[in-house]
């Protein structure tokens, strides 16, 4: 009786102790093309809790994140609080400088940098990633002419989509 009771310990005490290395939330700093910085909270899965810790900040209600991955890139939007992303006028393509700077994503510890950009490299470019990159750099939302102008390069990126020559490259 007392060797099952041993046993029992010692298996529990094991998958407690396995589990503790094998963490299914990281936390992580990500910045964008626009030089803002977030703590994130991450699940292997690629959901994220966000907050903004520098850089410059919406004044328009905007005042909550969220990523974006609809395309090639891993954007960051600027959204309403609880409110998923809109347009991708209203996101910038995180940027880094190893994979550990990216928001992980279909389970992996980690995300993918490639070219300095976070990426999902299985995933083809779309007009959202075309948007990101030609707005990089161009400051917060789409307002201005300048941004107004590269908003529209963005989004005519054809098909299969191919980023402006005048944007940040992939």
């Amino acid at each position: 009786m007392r060797g099952i009771v041993w046993a029992s310990f010692f298996l529990s005490a094991s998958a407690l102790f396995g589990s503790a290395g094998c963490t299914r939330v990281s936390e992580r700093q990500l910045s964008d093309t626009e030089g803002r910085a977030f703590s994130a909270r991450c699940e292997r899965e690629g959901a994220c809790t966000l907050t903004q810790s520098s850089g410059m900040k919406r004044s328009d209600g905007k005042s909550a994140q969220a990523l974006l991955r609809t395309g090639r890139l891993v954007g960051i939007c600027d959204v309403e609080p609880g409110q998923p992303p809109g347009a991708p006028s209203d996101c910038r393509a995180l940027v880094c400088q190893s994979d550990s700077d990216c928001p992980p994503g279909h389970g992996l510890k980690d995300g993918q940098c490639l070219n300095a950009l976070c990426t999902d490299p299985a995933q083809p470019l779309d007009s959202s990633d075309s948007v990101m990159l030609c707005l990089a750099g161009s400051g917060l939302g789409r307002d201005q002419p300048h941004q107004v102008e590269r908003f529209a390069l963005g989004l005519n990126c054809g098909s299969p989509c191919k980023v402006p020559a005048p944007c940040r490259q992939p």
